[in-house]
């Protein structure tokens, strides 16, 4: 069962972590900044992969991720490596439901409202600014959390026997 459980939290990691480098390759599509019609292309392409992907993929990340901590061997606080890997998933949950979303959402009524001539283009770039910053950070931390995973450091533990 166990098994089972790992192989989805993989699934969930590479749902969530590739719709994320999905999104930043559709900010490199030719006149984004620019052309209202492409800002808004890219904020709806952005959209649905995160309904269909991200957050599919960070709720199978958080779900398995539980119950391997609760219902498995994981020993959470044993551990200073899965310790952290847990703490940091949290906080990639957070930054993703509390300022990626809220951004998102914020950057597709602006994209919308360009495309329709009723704001100027360059309204999104403050949110796109807020977006990329943030977006950034859970790369980054995703990066990290796959090398504790990998490597599983001591982290200044004893190595046990």
């Amino acid at each position: 069962m166990l098994k089972h459980v790992k192989a989805l939290h993989l699934l969930g990691a590479i749902l969530f972590f590739g719709s994320i480098l999905g999104h930043v390759t559709v900010g490199f599509i030719p006149g984004v900044t620019e052309d209202p019609q492409t800002a808004l292309f890219a904020r709806l392409a952005i959209d649905t992969a995160t309904d269909i992907l991200t957050l599919p993929g960070l709720l199978l990340l958080l779900a398995t991720g539980a119950f391997m901590i609760l219902w498995g061997q994981s020993h959470l606080f044993k551990r200073r490596w899965l310790t952290l890997h847990a703490a940091l998933g949290l906080v990639i949950a957070l930054n993703a439901f509390l300022v990626l979303m809220p951004t998102g959402a914020e950057l597709l009524a602006a994209a919308t409202q360009a495309a329709a001539g009723l704001v100027p283009v360059e309204t999104l770039a403050p949110l796109k600014g807020r977006e990329a910053a943030f977006g950034a950070v859970n790369v980054l931390l995703c990066l990290l959390l796959l090398f504790l995973a990998v490597l599983k450091p001591r982290l200044g533990q004893k190595q046990q026997s």
